[in-house]
């Protein structure tokens, strides 16, 4: 069985031309599932949700482009490049895209190997 690479470069975090503009809510694509993380790209376009939900791990969310209203509980974070929000386990959060935008989704995932 082969070691794992050491290390592993992604591509396409700010790319926003993945959603149907008559999708009812972004687009979800897994880009790599590493030991302690899932890396996914959400690319909305303008007007998109995300209805209130919960993740099972704790996340990281990322703006690449765009910008996206990010609201856990009564606080609201505009997610553009360069912002970023963490959120712990199982806490309610939901997502508004204010322009086509697309965010990195990191989720922490147990370290195992």
């Amino acid at each position: 069985m082969a070691d794992a690479p050491e290390e592993t470069v992604l591509h396409g975090l700010a790319d926003t031309a993945l959603n149907d503009a008559d999708a009812p809510g972004p687009a979800i694509k897994a880009l790599a599932h590493l030991t302690g993380a899932t890396v996914v790209r959400l690319s909305f376009r303008a007007g998109q949700t995300m209805a209130e939900h919960t993740a099972r791990w704790p996340i990281l969310v990322i703006g690449q482009a765009g910008s996206v209203a990010f609201t856990v509980g009564d606080q609201t974070t505009t997610l553009t490049p360069g912002t970023a929000i963490h959120v712990e386990a199982e806490v309610t959060h939901a997502l508004t895209a204010t322009e086509d935008s697309a965010l990195t989704l990191v989720v922490l995932t147990p370290h195992t190997k």
